[in-house]
């Protein structure tokens, strides 16, 4: 698995205050983003989305579509979120539902990701691989 996104696009999406706020734990000063936190919570992130992914198209990856990292960077922001005190807004939770909706079309087929390389997955693919030519048994 790879991650879909870095502690700097969190920083670009969320900012550094938000994260320094979300990493410090209560009654500690606020001074940096703990990115060791940042960083677990991409890769939690990332292994939602390819459970997703998975079914659809080969693994991993050759590149990480915009809206992907986009994606990627609201469920991370979820799960720093889910693990304080504060509840995440409602903003965030709109945020993550619209993201788990996305993932699900890509799921389901109505989504796809340009330049990702597709499964078959179609209904009337045969999942029987055709036998070689019986030669020697007198037939």
């Amino acid at each position: 698995m790879s991650a879909y996104a870095t502690v700097a696009d969190m920083t670009q999406a969320f900012g550094e205050d938000e994260l320094i706020s979300v990493t410090t734990p209560a009654g500690v000063e606020y001074t940096a983003i703990d990115e060791g936190k940042v960083t677990t919570a991409i890769a939690v992130a990332s292994d939602e989305i390819d459970s997703y992914l998975r079914r659809r198209y080969a693994m991993p990856l050759a590149s990480v579509s915009p809206k992907l990292l986009q994606v990627c960077c609201v469920l991370a922001r979820w799960v720093l979120w889910t693990k304080t005190a504060t509840a995440p807004s409602d903003a965030m939770r709109a945020d993550r539902k619209d993201a788990i909706a996305w993932l699900g079309g890509i799921n389901a087929g109505s989504v796809t990701l340009d330049g990702a390389v597709a499964l078959n997955v179609g209904n009337d693919f045969s999942r029987i691989a055709t036998r070689p030519p019986c030669v020697g048994f007198g037939l």
